[in-house]
């Protein structure tokens, strides 16, 4: 995979905006039918946000040819936890580690942010590669701490103490 490059999505950066809207609409569609369709299109108006600053941010990776091929986003949910959501590399840009690579990145941003644990929410039949990464970080199960879920698959809930990661 070439190299590539993580960095903050900002409000003022639009193309860059623009092409993350573009990932979480992949993102649905692999996720399909997953994915809550009206929490998903409030999240493509309102981005960078909830993933902004101060509690949060949005990270997305670029390919060497300046592509953005992945993102993931951070955001506060509550005054000592942060929640990492919509992990996502482009098919063509997984295999070498990305994903990882971003994830590892968001971990660092919770740290930087001043939280205690993160929570990740996952479909295990459907994103082995996921629950591998978390089960080797060391995330353990936890309860459901979504306001709503999707009865159509297991979604696995799983929280993480992040003494365990900061410096």
């Amino acid at each position: 995979m070439p190299s590539s490059r993580i960095f903050e999505i900002t409000a003022e950066d639009a193309n860059a905006l623009d092409e993350v809207r573009q990932l979480f609409v992949e993102y649905a569609e692999w996720l399909s039918p997953f994915v809550t369709a009206s929490t998903l299109a409030e999240e493509l108006v309102s981005l960078p946000e909830p993933f902004a600053s101060p509690g949060g941010r949005l990270l997305a990776a670029r390919d060497a040819s300046g592509a953005i091929c992945g993102c993931v986003g951070i955001r506060r949910h509550s005054e000592t936890e942060c929640e990492i959501k919509r992990l996502f590399v482009r098919p063509g840009c997984r295999g070498g580690g990305l994903g990882q690579t971003l994830f590892s990145a968001a971990l660092d941003v919770g740290c930087d942010l001043g939280y205690r644990g993160v929570l990740v929410s996952t479909i295990p039949d459907f994103m082995p590669a996921a629950n591998r990464m978390y089960e080797r970080i060391g995330f353990a199960p936890t309860e459901c701490f979504e306001h709503k879920t999707q009865a159509s698959a297991e979604i696995r809930y799983l929280r993480y103490d992040l003494a365990q990661w900061c410096p």
